[in-house]
């Protein structure tokens, strides 16, 4: 999958989602963005929303907190304009229509919040804009999402699936025990949907991004916060800080490097050592011309390496061309 210009099959995009750590500090979200470019993420993720057309004014709480967060699209045209600085890919979650037309003219690609995957309004909207789609799979099954794909077919095309369609495992809870991360869902949506998938992380501490990077997530969202303790705002608290962001970008660039690549064939780390830790045949009797060769004659001795299998049965029937000495390497391609 290409994302302005970075081809997730060559590299793992690493996300800091900031989502609304910023808690409507403009300054603060910008310096985020900062820190998220010093510790070596890719990208920068936040949520773009306008509150009446999002939340049930009646559910005050949640209303009041959310409005206190919520930034301008003049913000996050400026917030993304410091991210191109950065040479980062930026992009948001828009959570009501108006902001999808926003955002959908913003970001080079657009991500669907489970929440939402189910919004199919929403979703059509933001297809229609012909830029890649992350959906994120909280709180869905195979069956639910084969419909997110079928809708999506139905108003696009199969071309559009296969290039711009990104499927995000991801558990809808904040924080998510280990016992329900179910990171194996990352291989069997890779399998099942043949599409590029990614990793939504919702656990505490760096393991479990680590391990969806080894399992084939080519997109890894990390809750990122300026501090843990910043507030009593729930995802301060699961989200990796400086220090956290830095090391798992670390592990996961190491985790590409010890994956290599989908193939098995012998490297040239290997062909230099393949004489000392290879066999050959040694001769423990001498040997006449045209004579057979003997098991008890011979041994299978390090250094080799020999070019064919050792198998006695194999040559057992041949004569020798020459004569050999005690001790000389059998030479397995002079033989009559």
């Amino acid at each position: 999958m290409i994302i302005n210009g970075f081809d997730t099959n060559k590299k793992v995009l690493i996300v800091a989602e900031i989502g609304n750590n910023h808690e409507g500090n403009f300054h603060l979200a910008k310096k985020m963005i900062d820190l998220a470019h010093k510790a070596g993420a890719n990208a920068v993720k936040f949520q773009t929303y306008k509150v009446e057309d999002f939340i049930l004014k009646k559910n005050m709480d949640r209303f009041n907190r959310m409005k206190k967060f919520q930034l301008s699209f003049t913000q996050f045209k400026n917030l993304r304009d410091h991210a191109l600085k950065k040479k980062m890919i930026f992009f948001s979650t828009p959570l009501d229509l108006d902001s999808a037309t926003f955002v959908g003219k913003l970001c080079p690609v657009i991500k669907i919040a489970s929440g939402d995957n189910n919004y199919f309004e929403l979703i059509k909207k933001l297809i229609k804009l012909n830029k890649p789609i992350i959906i994120s799979t909280g709180m869905t099954d195979d069956k639910k999402i084969k419909k997110i794909i079928k809708f999506v077919k139905k108003k696009k095309n199969l071309n559009f699936i296969k290039k711009k369609l990104i499927l995000m495992h991801c558990v809808t809870s904040y924080p998510v025990q280990d016992r329900y991360a179910n990171l194996l869902s990352i291989p069997y949506l890779k399998n099942k949907f043949r599409l590029t998938v990614g990793y939504s992380d919702h656990t505490l501490g760096n393991e479990a991004c680590i391990v969806a990077a080894g399992l084939g997530a080519r997109i890894i969202e990390k809750h990122f916060t300026f501090n843990k303790k910043y507030s009593n705002f729930r995802d301060h608290a699961l989200s990796a800080d400086y220090n956290d962001l830095k090391s798992l970008v670390s592990s996961i660039r190491k985790i590409e490097k010890l994956l290599g690549n989908y193939e098995k064939k012998v490297q040239k780390i290997e062909i230099q050592n393949q004489k000392e830790t290879r066999r050959a045949i040694y001769a423990i009797k001498p040997m006449k011309q045209n004579s057979k060769i003997l098991f008890q004659n011979i041994k299978f001795l390090r250094p080799g390496p020999s070019s064919i299998e050792l198998d006695f049965d194999s040559i057992k029937k041949k004569k020798l061309k020459k004569a050999i000495k005690t001790g000389s390497k059998i030479d397995l391609n002079k033989f009559r």
